[in-house]
């Protein structure tokens, strides 16, 4: 059998000092002779970063405003119309971006802000686990899609980087229902990589600069990476970025559902690297939960069931951190987090909880942990 290589572009990108950073993107392009071998003149372009939730580019939450700000004067340069989009997890985009730094870049920049509002369903016909999904209509009707990812660690996927990025096309609320729809990590990576593959962003660039390790994707450390990694396909995107940082892909859900449904980069022999990939290894990278090797086997079972057959995976707890603020409660897919009447704050109810730890996505002092 014929094999399919994914080409991958690597630089390095010792800081996010603008010049430093638009050459480090110039050189990661470089396989492709730049970014004009994707755009054309007169596109409408969408940049969707990961804009988790209202945090500043020091927490290394968000995309860095400078590699927001390098993708969109290199797409100008090619002549297209840049708009930049997301549905965040919490908070309005136009917030997210004002805290984060990236409002600021639009508006030097004449790119135009894309609220993800309004809903489509669309169907999946190749579709391995979910053929519906309720995306933005506003992200569909762009001409060409750069995924501007962050590299995380993720308490329930292993990483969070290109293939995860792709979960913010989905508007809203809806994030909550597919939580319950595939509580379990093999089913929920599957459904993510059928949304990747749906919605097929042009080209992903991940910003590795400074990433996040330990109980990522909020309440992690930054850890310089001082990398760029760029391709058209997310999955090899994926690959790279978690060799670099010591991964097995074993440890990377969306890897190993990429595997598992056979899609070209999923393994760094399948992958054409341009770059120096070699000098950029990290050692002794947290990786968190993912580095855990916690079995995911079970799904349309009780919750206690599911629950003792997955006794490994750990349970989130509010700690005394907790400032009572409620946004784990809202953010709550299964609803199980109850208000304490003799304490006045919250407890999880662990024999109901699927732990897809969005709490501890939502929650912004880092609140919860796991145990």
């Amino acid at each position: 059998m014929e094999i399919i290589f994914e080409k991958v572009g690597v630089s390095a990108c010792s800081s996010y000092e603008y010049s430093t950073v638009k050459r480090s993107l110039q050189e990661a392009l470089t396989p492709w002779k730049g970014l004009n071998s994707f755009l054309h003149s007169g596109q409408k372009v969408l940049v969707k970063p990961n804009l988790l939730a209202p945090e500043s580019p020091e927490k290394a939450v968000t995309t860095h405003p400078s590699i927001v700000k390098a993708i969109i004067e290199t797409a100008v340069e090619s002549g297209a119309e840049v708009f930049v989009g997301d549905s965040p997890m919490r908070g309005t985009l136009e917030e997210v971006c004002k805290v984060s730094g990236i409002l600021q870049v639009v508006q030097e920049t004449g790119a135009h802000l894309l609220p993800f509002r309004t809903v489509e369903e669309v169907y999946y016909n190749n579709a391995n686990t979910c053929s519906n999904f309720p995306l933005a209509k506003e992200a569909l009707e762009m001409d060409f899609i750069i995924n501007a990812a962050k590299f995380k660690t993720h308490t329930f996927t292993g990483i969070t980087a290109a293939v995860k990025n792709c979960f913010g096309f989905i508007v809203g609320a809806d994030k909550k229902r597919f939580h319950l729809l595939y509580p379990l990590r093999k089913n929920f990576s599957d459904m993510l990589l059928d949304l990747y593959l749906l919605t097929k962003p042009g080209l992903s660039v991940i910003d590795a600069v400074i990433a996040m390790e330990g109980p990522g994707p909020r309440s992690g450390r930054p850890r310089p990476m001082k990398s760029l990694i760029v391709s058209p396909s997310a999955v090899a995107a994926d690959a790279v970025v978690a060799e670099l940082a010591g991964f097995a892909s074993s440890e990377i859900s969306t890897l190993e559902s990429a595997s598992r449904h056979k899609i070209p980069g999923h393994r760094l022999n399948q992958i054409e690297i341009k770059g120096p990939l070699h000098s950029l290894y990290m050692q002794d990278f947290d990786k968190g939960a993912g580095g855990k090797g916690w079995s995911f086997l079970w799904r349309y079972l009780p919750a206690w069931f599911r629950n003792y057959n997955e006794r490994n995976r750990p349970w989130p707890v509010i700690t005394a951190k907790c400032s009572v603020c409620g946004f784990c409660q809202e953010s709550c897919p299964a609803e199980v987090i109850k208000e304490d009447s003799e304490t006045g704050g919250y407890f999880i109810q662990q024999e109901k909880c699927i732990r897809c730890y969005c709490c501890m996505e939502a929650c912004p002092r880092g609140a919860i942990e796991l145990q």
